[in-house]
């Protein structure tokens, strides 16, 4: 070959050799994304109260669901459900599962929260939560309950609302009942210190405490609404929710991957809850689980808006649907 042919040729062969070069980069480039180090785990803390309601939360951290959607969960229990509003607000936890009502008391307070995905629905029948009479305090009716002393897990939360809906509706005077907030937990203890003469109690303590014999179920707390209620849903502040979208949806993901699970596997759903709420299984065994529900609508929301209006519990409009993030 001469030395102009060769010439040429080397030319030529430079950008190729380039071009080749470039794109075996790419490759393995590309090849380091499919296969190599995956994106730094998302930080979300979520707060919870001792409740059935929260097992979806137990098996997302506890069968990977958090993980799976590349999310680090860290789940805080907080004691009185009314106080995780004020622990989002003040950056302690990103997200909370609370009772509606928490939510629209919140809201009428002044804090700009809303709901992010559902939880549990209240079944109109064999309700976990109850109003339980000490059992040396006979029940003589609602108007009996007059000047009596009601431990109440959660001074404005739904078992509150429905339990003086229920005292309304039967001709008694909520605001005659001295109410003390103490949690579930706390209630047996009350009763056989013969602190209280009854109790709003929500399981698993509901069953714990008829079992003991130291308080005996009156009246389930959703008996006779026309539907199935919603109960608790996942809810965050308005400004976190719009600066951690795609968060927000791992840990949606996350939740219904949950849900679907504790739907098909019960028996693990229990084994959670004896875990982490430190329960006997003997307990949880014959426990009814909750009735899962991750949609919520404006109608959900507008029964509990329409029942605390109707007590005066509230001093502000509240429009359901701003309660929901989109």
């Amino acid at each position: 070959m001469s030395t102009a042919n060769k010439s040429h040729s080397q030319g030529f062969l430079h950008p190729i050799a380039r071009m080749s070069s470039t794109l075996l980069m790419g490759a393995a480039f590309g090849l380091g994304i499919a296969s190599g180090v995956a994106a730094e785990p998302k930080k979300v803390s979520i707060g919870y109260s001792p409740i059935l309601d929260s097992v979806t939360a137990f098996i997302a951290k506890d069968k990977g669901f958090f993980a799976k959607h590349n999310i680090d969960a860290t789940l805080t229990l907080v004691t009185l459900n009314s106080n995780i509003p004020a622990a989002i607000m003040s950056k302690s936890l990103d997200l909370g599962s609370v009772s509606t009502t928490v939510l629209i008391q919140a809201v009428d307070g002044g804090l700009d929260m809303q709901v992010v995905q559902g939880a549990t629905m209240l079944p109109n029948k064999n309700a976990l939560m109850a109003y339980v009479t000490r059992s040396d305090v006979p029940f003589a009716g609602v108007k009996s309950l007059e000047g009596k002393k009601v431990s109440m897990p959660g001074i404005g939360a739904s078992v509150d609302i429905l339990f003086q809906k229920w005292l309304s509706d039967q001709g008694a005077d909520p605001k005659k009942v001295n109410y003390i907030e103490l949690s579930s937990s706390q209630a047996t203890d009350a009763l056989r210190a013969k602190s209280v003469e009854g109790s709003v109690i929500v399981e698993p303590f509901l069953t714990r405490a008829s079992q003991s014999g130291i308080g005996q179920i009156v009246y389930r707390l959703t008996d006779g609404l026309p539907g199935p209620t919603l109960a608790i849903s996942y809810i965050a502040e308005r400004g976190w929710i719009e600066k951690n979208k795609d968060t927000l949806g791992d840990v949606k993901a996350a939740l219904l991957d949950a849900t679907e699970y504790a739907k098909a596997n019960p028996a693990e759903a229990r084994a959670l809850l004896t875990a982490y709420l430190k329960l006997p299984k003997e307990i949880v065994d014959v426990l009814p689980l909750p009735l899962y529900e991750e949609k919520v609508t404006p109608a959900d929301v507008a029964f509990w808006v329409d029942a605390m209006k109707a007590q005066g519990r509230l001093s502000t409009t509240i429009d359901p649907a701003k309660l929901i993030a989109r």
